[in-house]
Parts: structure tokens; C-alpha cells; sequence
């Protein structure tokens, strides 16, 4: 005798059941915001890949986004590209909306890598 279930329908996908159970956990604005830095990343990788590994969005206020840089040579350099990159940014799928782009140095015993 087999111990093996049948599917019924179609299977549903990982991606597709993250949101919905993010939202009944209460997570749903987490989860969006991860997509976001995820999109912030990959947009970084692209147009200066060099920045990718030292610099990485922290939070979006008033349509700034946040960015934070682990060292001061790359916190020049975003914030140099600010208007560049927050263009992109709103242009870009998973983007959002954004005017402009303050960046801060990363606390060192606050680093994230």
C-alpha cells in the first residue's frame, strides 16, 4: 500500500503563499519592505556594482530613502549618485516612489553583511 498523497489541483508556488501568510501573521508590511531593499540591491548591483557590498537601503521617510554605507568613500558616493539612483529607483519594478536620497555611515558595531 502507498503512503504517497495525490495532489488535488494545481500547486501553488512558495512565492505565492508568502504574502497571504505573511498577512495573517501580521508581517505583510516586513515582507514588502524586504522586496523593496531586495529591488534597492539589485538596482545597485547594476549601476555601481561596487557599491552593492557597502551600501544597502534602511528605511524610506517622506519619499527619501535611507540608505546606510559602511564606510565613508562609499557614503560620498551615494550620496553624489543620490539623484540617480532615486530616479531609478521610482522607475524600477519593486521600486517606489522616491524624491532623494540621504545616506549615513553605519555604526561599526552595527554593520549588517
Amino acid at each position: 500500500m502507498s503512503t504517497k498523497r495525490t495532489r488535488k489541483g494545481r500547486p501553488e508556488g512558495l512565492a505565492g503563499l508568502l504574502p497571504e501568510a505573511a498577512r495573517a501573521l501580521g508581517f505583510e508590511e516586513e515582507l514588502r519592505f524586504a522586496r523593496t531593499m531586495g529591488a534597492f540591491g539589485d538596482l545597485l548591483r547594476e549601476v555601481a556594482p561596487h557599491l552593492a557590498p557597502v551600501g544597502h537601503l534602511v528605511a524610506i521617510e517622506r519619499g527619501r530613502l535611507i540608505v546606510e554605507a559602511k564606510n565613508p568613500a562609499a557614503a560620498q558616493e551615494l550620496h553624489l549618485r543620490g539623484a540617480e539612483l532615486a530616479r531609478a529607483f521610482s522607475e524600477r519594478p519593486g521600486g517606489e516612489r522616491s524624491i532623494g536620497l540621504t545616506v549615513r555611515i553605519a555604526n561599526p558595531g552595527n554593520e549588517q553583511d
